[in-house]
């Protein structure tokens, strides 16, 4: 299952590359060099890229990755130097399961009801399986069902790109429009600079610019309602967190202050900035704190145990660290929506 494996044409009059579907091509196949890092035409990596056709295999997006000891992903060169920032290797192993189930709903709500952590799984080019249902027609559909069973709606790969900055690239309308009304923000430009409008105009992606204006620029007022934290080196941050109002201020949280001599309503005040917070039956919570622009999760007693940089509005599922000397590994999160 090769992604995007299309027909390329070519717009003389300008010389810009087009593939058959009409999305623009971003970069020029024929630039010197292009032949030598990734093969003449017809004889690429099955698993990386294909310059002429616009197209990625499991190296690039959506693969297996390499894990260490812990079962954290391991993180450095990726397959074929695509992209030269850091990320999760490649295993050898082609598409994850997941991934390969997008294209059928049936197919994929049965291997989630098994394995509903893998809703937010790692694969090749830091992609989760919102982001491959930005790769094909096909897969576009399944963003409902993903989003019902905990997908994070702005996860951003190694690419700085979000889900839907991607169907944004393949001009996907009906999974743009999906993630548009699930909550996804359409000025949100996660880690690449740019809109999803702007990467839309890039690719020459109409159906989606329709989409995104039909849409306009403010978000779908919909909110996270829980957050459910599994696995992980640290227990005592694990269970189901739910939505919890601003007046009320975490027993932990407020312990810590006092403990320091802080004046406790001004400190939440300032940290929280008056948003919905989450918390667990154990009194354990999770919060966005406005000064650092990350999500915290923080013990009972107000220590904190993981955080992780993630818009105001979507609590991130991965990109998690440790805080101090608490056990590894990260847990395994999914956020759901109402």
């Amino acid at each position: 299952m090769r992604q995007r494996l299309l027909p390329l044409l070519i717009l003389r009059r300008t010389m810009a590359y087009y593939r058959a579907d009409g999305v623009r091509i971003t970069h020029d196949p024929y630039a010197r060099g292009m032949a030598e890092k990734y093969g003449a035409p017809g004889k690429t990596d099955a698993d990386g890229f294909d310059p002429y056709a616009d197209s990625v295999g499991p190296g690039i997006y959506g693969g297996t990755v390499k894990r260490d000891d812990m079962g954290q992903v391991v993180i450095g060169r990726q397959y074929q130097n695509h992209n030269p920032r850091p990320g999760p290797v490649y295993s050898g192993g082609g598409y994850t399961p997941t991934s390969k189930r997008l294209s059928d709903a049936a197919a994929l709500e049965a291997w989630l009801n098994e394995h509903p952590d893998l809703v937010n799984e790692i694969t090749t080019g830091g992609a989760q399986p919102l982001h491959n249902c930005g790769m094909s027609a096909r897969n576009q559909g399944q963003v409902a069902l993903l989003v019902s069973k905990g997908a994070d709606i702005e996860a951003v790969d190694t690419y700085g790109y979000t889900p839907l900055h991607r169907m944004a690239s393949n001009n996907l309308a009906a999974g743009a429009k999906a993630l548009l009304e699930a909550g996804a923000d359409p000025n949100f430009r996660g880690g690449s600079g740019e809109t999803a409008a702007a990467v839309a105009r890039a690719s020459a992606a109409g159906d989606v610019l329709r989409v995104l204006g039909a849409h306009g620029t403010k978000r779908a007022d919909v909110n996270v309602q829980r957050i459910v934290v599994e696995g992980g080196g640290s227990s005592e941050v694990q269970g189901e967190y739910v939505a919890t109002p601003a007046s009320k201020i975490p027993t932990g949280f407020a312990a810590v202050c006092v403990g320091q001599g802080w004046d406790t309503a001004d400190t939440w005040a300032r940290l929280n900035a008056g948003k919905a917070w989450f918390e667990a039956p154990n009194g354990a919570y999770i919060y966005h704190n406005q000064l650092d622009g990350m999500w915290w999760i923080d013990a009972p007693s107000g220590s904190g145990i993981f955080k992780a940089t993630g818009p105001v509005h979507a609590p991130p599922a991965a990109g998690y660290e440790i805080i101090g000397e608490h056990a590894a590994p990260v847990p395994s999160i999914r956020i759901f929506r109402g």
